[in-house]
């Protein structure tokens, strides 16, 4: 039997055992050998791994793993936990609008940051807490500003893509997102409700166009 079945087997296990860290482990060595002319097993095994995921914490990795596996193979299961743990930026639903907003913009920004200096990750806890920091500022100063107010989820995220927080040392001609989606068709680039290119089924700010969440920036998962 191929190593990467008994890893998911054993995943599963784990899983079921309510030990989702071990589930992890197996589960994530499933998915990365999983021969992608085994597309059936790779989408269940990023399934399962969505739940240990997120029953351990990271829930935007386990969003990411679900969106993964709903790009392969469109699956009611996999839509129905999207729509009920992602919110409108494609991000893990917080307990209300404010604070989705919040971690839509801080998302935005530190990958900015990240970009600019051409790294995966933040380097350590005086980093992390500068850059919170920092982009709190910048938060609360737009907040006041009253510019939000009223505004649709998709108009907000526009806000947030424009805002542009001077970083230390940062040099704004590194900002450009390497990959711009246009879409030919109608001339213009990919709108956050338009549905995503990839057929997914998903709306582009939830699939290929989202936000990685904190814990999936944490381990540099650009």
């Amino acid at each position: 039997m191929d190593r990467w079945i008994v890893d998911f087997h054993r995943g599963i296990r784990y899983l079921s055992g309510h030990d989702p860290a071990s589930a992890v482990v197996f589960l994530s060595r499933a998915v990365q050998n999983c021969p992608l002319s085994r597309p059936g097993e790779l989408t269940r095994a990023l399934y399962y791994l969505g739940i240990a995921l997120r029953r351990i914490g990271y829930g935007s990795s386990a969003i990411r793993s679900w969106v993964s596996s709903q790009r392969m193979k469109k699956s009611k299961h996999i839509r129905a936990l999207l729509d009920r743990f992602c919110n409108e930026y494609g991000m893990v639903k917080q307990d209300c609008e404010a604070q989705d907003d919040w971690q839509a913009f801080y998302s935005i920004q530190l990958l900015r940051y990240l970009r600019g200096f051409k790294k995966r990750t933040l380097s350590d806890r005086a980093e992390r807490s500068m850059i919170g920091d920092i982009v709190r500022e910048a938060w609360k100063e737009l907040q006041a500003s009253g510019v939000l107010d009223g505004r649709t989820p998709e108009e907000k995220y526009e806000i947030f893509q424009d805002t542009k927080i001077d970083f230390p040392l940062f040099y704004y001609g590194r900002l450009k997102d390497p990959v711009v989606r246009v879409n030919f068709a109608e001339g213009r680039r990919y709108k956050p409700g338009d549905s995503c290119p990839c057929g997914s089924g998903l709306q582009y700010r939830c699939c290929c166009g989202r936000n990685p969440g904190e814990d999936e920036l944490s381990i540099g998962l650009l």
